[in-house]
């Protein structure tokens, strides 16, 4: 890249950083009103069943969503902070798990923990523990950070830092990992993680032992934000990789880029076999807006065909791709488009939210004025089935949970806490404490004791990070991964983004 696309790309991300703490600031002013609005409606729906508040003061979780982890042989819930913590808590009562929080020495973590066992199950060991991992440092700290793997104590697995390369101004530097990391074979027939990162490189790795698998780093050409899908597009046996990106105009290794932002799908095995640091891409769809959305991937389309949904950016001024949901067809042919009222960097969810069997696209958005919106699009035709104002910004994505009726409703994370709307009409259900503010999505679990469970991570008036947890008596837990549900960040633990993900 030029160095004045470089210069473009660090400023990206300073702005992104100035949203996110701009939204934490908003909360500690408006969150009194809220709780008394709201009070009487969200105890009668759901009961608070524990609380723990983090000593990280002025550094709070943010993006980072939680997941659902085995440790100790029970589940948990794992998620990161920004004062370089990775909390896990007994799911039953909220207790720490032994050996945790893990520690990235100070650096912030802004991206979903993802989970997975490295051993597979055994008559002994029925239910493996997890494996926990982390994209390390954001866009305060640009050049600290990487890749990061903790063992089911809490120790550190693995680090693995992003070089840059000689031909960015920043060469010698690392970069962050702001990017959630998605876990899948990619090729080598063993448990991978891939990411991009802050910097012009994207790295898979061997989530074992850390080493970088062959074709990768690979050239990304500018900072990448998007938690990559990964999911058997074509039907050759290959799980694909599926991301979004960010791009600043510049030439780069013989290739000129225009400004804006990609949707690309690239090959499991990278730049192998190409000659070309950025070799290895199946297709791509480029736009005028950066593309920082995190893909959904499943069989929304007509026919039940298998597309690609994701939102954009806000980053490049007056371009026309911004509050943009775009749709794709598996070869990056655009299926349709749908222009919504706010900034639509929160990822998109596939469920069925009519309850007919098929999967709609649910998203959220950003007025950037501290509202925002929720809509249902049919899955095949983008067509609005309905949208609902919400009160508070939607910054991280939207999950579903069927409550008993047959279909998906949809929890949404705003910055005055979480709304339950229904997934047929669109209607608030209720609202879950309204005294936080989430910029992160809610993880929907299936309790130990058979209820329906929603964890909600984010930050009260104190700029304290807060994780609570809630059940809703009578209702069944084994709803919560039948298929048409989104119960989480990216889907499933191993944040795969696919609908049809075999480890949901």
């Amino acid at each position: 890249m030029t160095a004045g696309a470089e210069r473009g790309t660090r400023a990206a991300k300073t702005r992104r950083g100035r949203r996110a703490r701009r939204a934490v600031a908003v909360i500690v002013v408006l969150v009194g009103a809220a709780v008394l609005a709201f009070r009487e409606v969200s105890v009668r729906a759901f009961v608070g069943v524990w609380t723990q508040t983090l000593p990280d003061t002025g550094h709070p979780v943010a993006l980072s969503s939680p997941d659902i982890a085995t440790l100790g042989g029970e589940p948990a819930v794992v998620v990161g902070d920004r004062a370089g913590y990775v909390y896990a808590f007994s799911l039953k009562d909220g207790g720490p798990v032994p050996g945790w929080p893990a520690r990235t020495g100070g650096i912030p973590v802004d991206s979903t923990p993802s989970v997975a066992p490295l051993s597979r199950p055994s008559p002994a060991d029925p239910s493996p523990d997890d494996t926990v991992f982390v994209g390390v440092g954001n866009s305060a700290t640009p050049h600290a950070g990487g890749y990061e793997a903790f063992n089911p104590d809490g120790t550190e697995r693995w680090f693995v830092a992003v070089k840059n390369p000689a031909s960015d101004p920043q060469a010698g530097h690392t970069s962050a990992v702001r990017a959630s990391l998605a876990l899948g074979d990619l090729g080598d027939g063993a448990l991978d993680a891939v990411a991009p990162s802050l910097g012009q490189e994207e790295y898979a790795v061997n989530a074992a032992s850390g080493a970088t698998l062959p074709g990768f780093p690979w050239f990304t050409s500018d900072s990448d934000f998007s938690t990559p899908a990964l999911a058997d597009l074509y039907g050759h046996g290959q799980t694909d990789i599926i991301e979004g990106g960010d791009q600043t105009a510049g030439l780069a290794y013989g290739v000129h880029y225009a400004q804006g932002g990609h949707l690309r799908v690239l090959a499991p095995t990278g730049n192998v076999g190409t000659g070309r640091p950025a070799g290895g891409v199946k297709c791509e769809y480029n736009t005028d807006q950066v593309v920082q959305s995190s893909p959904a991937v499943g069989p929304f389309l007509a026919g039940g065909a298998v597309g690609i949904v994701v939102g954009t950016g806000t980053y490049w001024p007056r371009a026309s791709g911004t509050d943009k949901l775009f749709a794709f067809r598996a070869d990056c042919h655009l299926a349709w488009e749908a222009d919504l009222d706010g900034a639509t960097f929160s990822s998109p969810a596939l469920a069925d939210v009519e309850g007919h069997g098929g999967l709609d696209v649910v998203e959220g958005t950003d007025d950037r004025r501290g509202g925002g919106s929720v809509y249902a699009l049919a899955g095949a035709t983008g067509r609005v089935l309905w949208a609902q104002p919400v009160i508070g910004e939607v910054i991280g994505g939207v999950v579903t949970v069927d409550l008993g009726q047959g279909y998906q409703d949809v929890v949404v994370p705003t910055t005055e806490g979480a709304t339950v709307l229904n997934g047929r009409t669109g209607r608030v259900v209720t609202t879950i404490e309204a005294s936080l503010g989430l910029q992160s999505s809610p993880l929907v679990t299936d309790d130990p004791d058979g209820t329906v469970g929603i964890t909600l991570a984010g930050y009260n008036g104190y700029d304290q990070g807060v994780v609570e947890h809630f059940e809703m008596p009578g209702s069944r837990g084994a709803r919560v991964d039948v298929p048409g549900a989104w119960p989480m960040f990216h889907h499933d633990p191993r944040l795969t983004g696919n609908s049809a993900s075999p480890e949901s």
